[in-house]
């Protein structure tokens, strides 16, 4: 996932001739482990600090999605953490690819909603001798995805801010147990404006908004574990067919139908003979979508209308990103989750059945 934030900061800049403010920006933020299953109830004990610095550019003008947004801001933030439990679950530390956009700016003020996503080393994982107690984390290695809302104060080069957002930590249920830290957080900030940003011309990408209806599908592939004493990866494959209307640069809706062949479910209530059909899942799933040119990021939910065993839960929610390229082929990558508790990582190759612009 962080790949392609990182793929959207490159592609986010094409089209763009404007002389682009470029700064640094340091934030505290004080927060707490949340409970979001009674399994990690034994983990929160001491708040939760953490601390970012980041690199960022305000976009100022030109004919892409950055004149639709009034100055978004992208950046790259490295970070370090608590995590409400030093001797269990240690400290995590990484870094992030973000967007930064605006509903309301001035010269003076601004508020706007932030969405990142990196890798996070965490120092202490479950170890079944050593460290038993950490049923949240069990790679070294993980995803961070971090949504936050801020507000700034501008003057001259510097900026002041408050803000509160939610920093989310998991594998993606590559490896067990993995139940995924979330932690709700308040933000203090400070930015200085360094210099400008030169940046050349570029071809623009000229987006079809305007059409009444995109029309796709996706191909996707993951694998997921779900035994701690097996260790055993269990491939998953799925499609999603979706349609999709962009009402402008900052809203859009997709619902999509979603078939689900979760192998792993043959090891789940395994005193059940199964056949093929009984471990397929049948969604439907509806989100909202951001786009950027050819870059676009989805967030929503959906329901299982069929699923005979239910091993997590009837409803689903899927946060991700995609990219089109000019012959309507897609890529993609998204997580899948049940109420903060990570599903698997989708791995996706698609296509947009509609007209090429």
């Amino acid at each position: 996932m962080n790949k392609l934030v990182i793929l959207f900061l490159i592609c986010s800049s094409n089209g763009i001739f404007a002389q682009n403010n470029w700064g640094l920006e340091a934030k505290v933020h004080s927060g707490y482990l949340a409970v979001h299953r009674p399994t990690i109830a034994h983990l929160p004990k001491d708040p939760v600090f953490a601390g970012e610095l980041t690199y960022f550019l305000d976009l100022k003008e030109g004919e892409t999605w950055a004149k639709a947004y009034a100055t978004p801001r992208i950046g790259i933030t490295t970070f370090y953490t608590s995590t409400g439990n030093l001797d269990i679950l240690g400290s995590l530390f990484g870094g992030f690819a973000f967007g930064d956009l605006p509903f309301y700016r001035t010269d003076k003020h601004s508020f706007s909603a932030r969405v990142g996503s990196g890798l996070a080393i965490a120092s202490k994982v479950f170890d079944p001798i050593s460290n038993p107690k950490n049923n949240a984390i069990s790679a070294h290695v993980n995803v961070i995805v971090q949504m936050s809302l801020n507000y700034r104060f501008y003057s001259r080069n510097n900026e002041f801010g408050i803000g509160m957002g939610l920093n989310h930590f998991s594998n993606g249920a590559n490896k067990l147990p993995n139940l995924g830290l979330n932690y709700p957080t308040l933000t203090l900030s400070y930015g200085n404006k360094r210099g400008i940003f030169r940046q050349k011309e570029r071809s623009k990408y000229a987006g079809s908004w305007k059409a009444p209806w995109d029309f796709g599908i996706n191909f996707i592939l993951s694998a997921k574990d779900i035994s701690i004493s097996k260790g055993k990866k269990y491939p998953i494959y799925a499609l999603n067919v979706f349609a999709r209307k962009v009402f402008s640069s900052k809203c859009g809706v997709e619902f999509g139908l979603d078939g689900i062949y979760k192998t792993a479910l043959l090891e789940y209530l395994p005193e059940f003979e199964k056949k093929p059909i009984d471990i397929f899942q049948g969604g439907f799933f509806t989100g909202y979508v951001l786009t950027f040119d050819r870059f676009s990021t989805v967030l929503g939910m959906g329901f299982y209308f069929k699923d005979r065993y239910l091993p997590e839960d009837h409803i689903y929610h899927r946060i991700g990103m995609r990219y089109k390229f000019k012959n309507n082929l897609l890529v993609g990558v998204t997580l899948k989750s049940n109420w903060g508790k990570a599903d698997y990582v989708e791995w996706s190759v698609g296509y947009v059945f509609n007209k090429k612009k």
